[in-house]
């Protein structure tokens, strides 16, 4: 095959992976959207409508606008790194991971093509939970902090996803990462309270987990406030994605714990 015939094999392979990816979560819809929207709306219903009167706003900002970045981030993390580990597990599992490991695509656009999947299902679930909320909050200041805030979020978490489900044996493994990791550092990202008002150890907890600069962020590009230096926590963010990326491909390239 010639280099211009590969390099053509490999981008239509490349975007094949990912359209199937994606075709996954759309006809799943009721497994792969339908719930995360359910929850947050919940969330918001509860905490923002039920309870909003009674806590008041928060650094400002009335207390639904608050949580609402918090909860879009949430969203697009579990749902990227839940499609993602689940998508590579069952590769594994089903056995027909060798059938990609052997085709002609390079370690990055395998990764790539796995990461779509998750990237448009945390999206498209954040995407309603924001139009769901928007009659009842004071609308997106900053739109494009917004959205780079939520897919940069959404590239983290599909890669880690990725990362599990090549890692994961079981499903026990892959459970315990969503358990022990992703659902603590939702817990405790500062989605429904301000780190402000906490006491010690829970505020020195709260600021080393990297998900509270990104619910902050996000928080800046709805409200138009923030607590933390927002180029900073995108440049940090961005820092970690590429770095976990480029650890993902490697592993790939290896075949760790996918070649036999």
């Amino acid at each position: 095959m010639m280099p211009n015939e590969l390099r053509t094999a490999q981008r239509r392979g490349s975007l094949a992976l990912a359209g199937r990816e994606s075709r996954r979560v759309l006809a799943l819809w009721s497994q792969t959207l339908l719930p995360p929207v359910l929850t947050g709306c919940l969330f918001l219903a509860v905490f923002g409508g039920a309870l909003a009167d009674r806590i008041g706003p928060v650094e400002g900002v009335p207390y639904l606008d608050f949580i609402l970045p918090g909860l879009l981030i949430v969203t697009v993390a579990g749902q990227a790194f839940s499609n993602n580990s689940t998508s590579l597990y069952q590769a594994k599992s089903e056995g027909y991971i060798d059938d990609l490991l052997t085709s002609p695509l390079r370690p990055s656009q395998l990764a790539f093509g796995y990461m779509v999947g998750g990237l448009l299902r945390g999206l498209l679930a954040a995407l309603a939970i924001t139009l769901a909320a928007m009659p009842f909050t004071g609308g997106i200041e900053r739109p494009e902090i917004l959205a780079g805030t939520l897919v940069l979020t959404g590239i983290l978490f599909a890669a880690l996803g990725v990362l599990t489900g090549i890692w994961a044996d079981t499903f026990d493994q892959h459970a315990s990462v969503a358990n022990v990791v992703v659902t603590p550092l939702a817990l405790l990202g500062g989605v429904f309270y301000s780190v402000d008002s906490l006491s010690e150890p829970w505020a020195t907890l709260t600021r080393i987990d990297p998900l509270l600069y990104l619910v902050d962020t996000t928080r800046a590009g709805v409200s138009g406030t923030s607590a933390t230096h927002i180029a900073v926590s995108l440049l940090v963010a961005s820092a970690i994605t590429a770095s976990l990326f480029v650890g993902l491909t490697a592993l790939l390239a290896r075949g760790w714990r996918l070649k036999p």
